[in-house]
């Protein structure tokens, strides 16, 4: 009598379905997670009693630190290349007009006078200044 050689069935996991699985649910909370306000930069605000700041949502935000370095939108700029900076403001979406402006409490007056400056000359009229409440 002759017996049929069972050859044993190997089992395996399919990785591929599951990477993919994994992948769209990196890709679904990337896109659904709020960045915090202000999260990647850390500046010394002044701090002020009698004014308070009212969170509005905008696309542009530029934050100026005691040492000069300017961040538009988080791209970092010199205070000393104002070709640069002004050809990024220009560059910037004008489409609600609100800039949200942070500078740090010891900056030097004539660089956010000098922002605001070409802040107004590209058509942004309204400028919030970040404070923090004491």
């Amino acid at each position: 009598m002759k017996f049929l050689n069972q050859q044993k069935k190997s089992f395996s996991i399919e990785i591929t379905p599951l990477i993919d699985i994994v992948f769209l649910l990196v890709i679904f909370f990337v896109v659904t997670s709020k960045v915090g306000d202000s999260q990647f930069l850390s500046l010394d605000l002044p701090k002020t009693e009698s004014f308070k700041y009212n969170f509005v949502e905008s696309n542009n935000e530029i934050s100026i630190t005691s040492d000069g370095t300017i961040y538009i939108n988080e791209i970092v700029y010199n205070i000393n290349n104002i070709e640069e900076i002004e050809q990024a403001i220009f560059e910037l979406d004008n489409q609600n007009n609100i800039i949200i402006l942070s500078a740090e409490a010891t900056s030097l007056h004539i660089w956010i006078v000098g922002i605001m400056d070409i802040l107004n000359k590209n058509g942004f009229n309204e400028v919030q200044i970040r404070t923090i409440e004491k």
